[in-house]
């Protein structure tokens, strides 16, 4: 009995492992511990030290920390310390090493003798993940790193490094419609001119219609003038006509001639008129469209008119 209960527990342990080892971490780089103040006695290698033991507590925290060769790279590339006071340092830091976040701590021994450590999360959009926390433990008489680490991890638990979204969520903005109303869409743009490219060959050709039409028609008139004229004008039994009636004749003779002259250039005009109209481009279609609106609808014609 107690040898299966044993093989359960292993059991559940396992698979508790297994569901935690594929939940997806939240990708936190680290920007390098700042150290403001230490005690006396705390070297270089204690500060090396205490680096490692930032970036271990801090994948123990729920983060995934990039691995050493991109670490190495992002800070290279940054060449930028201002992480302190300026959001776009960390934005910058999160980007080059590939990361969804970038975290900053500092690490202060006042005065009194109490450690301090504070730190905040910004995500590589610019949004603050977490805003700046603070964790003030007394020395007591424990060593200097411990209560260091002890520090760093109530830290991490306050900037809530291991509930940071994995990835990235869609943000939905809520409309209060008491205080945003809906507003009326603006007004539809106006109607799209179409350019009429045979608009000038069918200018032409109605200008050539109607003059060609008024010349027939005025030689038309000098026509039928100049037979009033000299055609019921006949020579007498001599052969012979008074000067009166012979000028008269001149006259008429020369009307009807200018008469038909003009009556023929009018045609050919008014046909040449009509071939240019006739063969010119189709002038666009005109459109109407019904456009809805809140409250009612908009009718939008367009085309040339």
């Amino acid at each position: 009995m107690f040898a299966l209960k044993r093989w359960l527990c292993c059991v559940a342990f396992v698979t508790s492992s297994f569901a935690f080892a594929q939940e997806p971490r939240p990708s936190v780089m680290p920007f390098p511990l700042e150290f403001k103040r230490t005690p006396s006695g705390f070297s270089n290698e204690d500060k090396e030290a205490m680096q490692r033991d930032y970036t271990r507590l801090l994948r123990l925290a729920g983060a995934a920390v990039p691995d050493f060769a991109r670490y190495d790279l992002a800070l290279k590339e940054l060449k930028r310390s201002d992480c302190e006071r300026e959001d776009e340092c960390l934005v910058q830091l999160a980007k080059k090493a590939e990361a969804l976040y970038a975290v900053y701590a500092s690490l202060d021994y006042t005065l009194e003798g109490a450690v301090l450590v504070s730190g905040r999360v910004v995500r590589e959009d610019g949004k603050v993940a977490s805003p700046t926390a603070t964790v003030k433990l007394a020395k007591g008489r424990d060593a200097f790193k411990d209560i260091a680490k002890n520090a760093l991890t109530q830290l991490f638990a306050q900037l809530k490094i291991g509930e940071l979204p994995a990835t990235r969520q869609v943000e939905v903005v809520k409309i209060d419609p008491v205080k945003d109303p809906i507003k009326d869409p603006p007004p539809p743009p106006p109607p799209l001119v179409i350019e009429d490219t045979g608009a000038g060959q069918r200018a032409a050709g109605k200008g050539l219609v109607y003059a060609g039409a008024g010349v027939a028609v005025l030689g038309g008139v000098l026509a039928a003038v100049g037979c009033g004229f000299g055609c019921g004008v006949t020579p007498t039994m001599g052969g012979s006509l008074p000067e009166p009636q012979l000028e008269a004749a001149r006259t008429g003779r020369a009307l009807t001639g200018v008469g038909l002259a003009g009556l023929g250039i009018g045609a050919v005009a008014a046909g040449i008129g009509a071939v240019l109209w006739g063969t010119a481009a189709a002038a666009p279609v005109n459109t109407v469209t019904i456009l809805p609106i809140s409250g009612g609808g908009v009718v939008q014609f367009g085309g040339r008119f």
